[in-house]
């Protein structure tokens, strides 16, 4: 009962309800509604969306309240595990865009942007020096064109 008025008090369940309303509303308008790709959810089906993610990523350790788990131990505070997840990060994007010591993360971040976007660029067949806007209007075409070949596939 202990832990039941900590969730409650606590405004967890509030939470998970507003973001099941979060989900359903996202959900519905970018991929029912612009996209076209998927039916549209209901409210209890986005709660139970919600809630098969919640299931998944406790496991990761992500979202874990130290009143609730107290298996989580005294030395992994908040600034520790985002400090180690920071240096995991920057130790795989450094290993992976072939970062310099001497080299400034703020340049390191465009020398990395422009390789994602030539990547993504090729993918849809267009001009690496495309603006954004335009490259991801043909990422949109290129998904509904694959997702209508599918659907005929069926």
């Amino acid at each position: 009962m202990r832990l039941l008025t900590k969730l409650v008090a606590g405004g967890d369940v509030a939470a998970f309800f507003f973001f099941s309303w979060v989900i359903m509303m996202l959900w519905n308008s970018i991929l029912a509604g612009h996209l076209g790709l998927l039916p549209a959810l209901s409210y209890l089906q986005a709660a139970g969306l919600w809630f098969l993610f919640i299931l998944f990523f406790a496991w990761t350790g992500i979202g874990i309240n130290a009143h609730i788990l107290p298996l989580w131990r005294k030395e992994h505070t908040r600034d520790t595990v985002i400090d180690r997840i920071e240096s995991r990060i920057k130790r795989g994007v450094s290993h992976w865009g072939e970062h310099k010591n001497e080299e400034n993360w703020e340049e390191f971040g465009e020398k990395i942007e422009k390789k994602v976007k030539r990547g993504i660029a090729h993918w849809v067949d267009a001009d690496p020096n495309m603006d954004w806007d335009d490259l991801g209007e043909r990422i949109e075409e290129k998904i509904k064109r694959k997702v209508r070949e599918w659907a005929d596939e069926d």
